[in-house]
């Protein structure tokens, strides 16, 4: 039976305001000491956005730092607490995967989450970040430790799929073809797992998470939404911003005048030594 629309809209809400709530307290820590400045790069993105001041690049390099840890956050935050907590999976952690056999085999490496239909039957889900997040090389170990799974485990486990929360299906890199045991060109060493290991991404996703209602995406983009017009972060998310900017810049003293040629050789006998 699939989760109603104001079930996935609560949970997914609340959920969501953690996630707002432990990336605050990430700025309020200022965790700026933890990021890396790059100062052979600096003078060429000063150029390619058009930066005229130190403080430019102080908001380029802190926007960029921070979204790095958002969208790794995010994939937490989906991983973790929405799928297992407002869909009813099972997240395989080290613990349940060390006292359930057989999850403890390395076959199951790759699987993230185990979900129970209705009627019994058993889904495995491997979550990934994104349409390009399979490189060739994992795309064929996925392939081979899903054929294991499949030879050793088969009358268990009704289908693997391979889930990408947004983006389209149509829009896969051609890795997850290969994960399958799908050649397009050139002929990978891989097993036909056609009738096996399904793809989906984006609503398609949603989807099939939620036993095929087709407008559970966008009951979760909904909870998002909750989460964000009923947050108090923003009221004060300028002055936290200011702070860790600031923080950055006392680390980095050139990145807080001119830019000029001795700015970033500053920069980088600061950094470099």
């Amino acid at each position: 039976m699939s989760i109603n629309r104001q079930d996935v809209v609560r949970g997914c809400a609340e959920w969501a305001t953690w996630w707002l709530e432990q990336r605050e307290k990430k700025l309020r820590e200022l965790l700026s000491g933890t990021m890396t400045v790059n100062p052979l790069m600096a003078p060429l993105v000063t150029q390619l956005h058009g930066l005229e001041s130190g403080d430019q690049l102080v908001d380029l390099l802190v926007t960029s730092h921070l979204m790095t840890g958002h969208a790794t956050g995010f994939g937490k935050l989906i991983d973790e607490k929405i799928i297992p907590n407002v869909f009813g999976a099972k997240k395989l952690s080290p613990e349940f995967r060390r006292t359930n056999p057989p999850f403890d085999e390395s076959c199951f490496d790759d699987i993230d989450h185990v979900v129970v239909r209705q009627d019994g039957s058993i889904d495995l889900l491997s979550l990934k970040a994104s349409t390009w997040t399979i490189q060739l090389a994992a795309a064929v170990q996925l392939n081979r430790a899903f054929s294991e799974i499949s030879n050793r485990h088969r009358s268990k486990i009704r289908s693997i799929n391979l889930g990408v929360f947004y983006g389209r299906s149509g829009a896969l890199s051609d890795k997850y073809d290969i994960a399958r045991g799908v050649n397009r060109g050139a002929n990978h060493d891989v097993f036909d797992l056609t009738d096996f290991v399904e793809v989906h991404a984006g609503r398609e996703f949603c989807a099939w998470l939620n036993d095929g209602e087709i407008e559970t995406q966008d009951w979760v983009l909904e909870g998002m939404i909750v989460a964000s017009d009923e947050s108090l972060i923003r009221e004060r998310a300028a002055a936290l911003m200011s702070e860790f900017n600031n923080a950055v810049t006392r680390n980095f003293p050139p990145l807080g005048g001119v830019l000029d040629e001795a700015a970033f050789r500053q920069l980088i006998i600061g950094i470099s030594g």
